[in-house]
């Protein structure tokens, strides 16, 4: 550690509810790219693509009786060997449209985030 410097770590998990007590920053990857960056309160209340929402709302909770959510991705799971042209998360994304499947979107900033969605891009 250095003197006067800020402390910066990084960890992976796909534990969200410790990355939310953990962190005050968090990037979301699909298939090895970031499709959202933002300040932990920020995308953990207001996501904005698509693959963050579902992983918000896979988040299980402790009551049985709710059984595992259905964040309306289908049934079938990414290849990274056979990566989809455009969009890589398009195939299980629930808003797609036919650009989607044609064009990689950039990252952009909006809204003090960084979101990879052309959908986004696009309002």
């Amino acid at each position: 550690m250095i003197p006067g410097r800020p402390l910066e770590l990084g960890r992976r998990s796909n534990n969200l509810a410790v990355v939310e007590h953990i962190a005050t920053e968090v990037a979301v990857m699909y298939l090895g790219r970031i499709v959202e960056q933002a300040k932990v309160r920020e995308l953990f209340h207001t996501p904005t693509h698509p693959y963050t929402r579902a992983l918000l709302s896979s988040v299980l909770t402790p009551e049985p009786g709710l059984g595992i959510p259905d964040v309306g991705l289908g049934e079938a799971y990414p290849d990274p060997a056979n990566i989809p042209r455009g969009c890589r998360f398009h195939p299980r994304c629930p808003q797609a449209q036919d650009q989607c499947g044609k064009t990689m979107p950039d990252n952009i900033r909006k809204n003090g985030r960084l979101v990879e969605c052309l959908l986004v891009v696009n309002t």
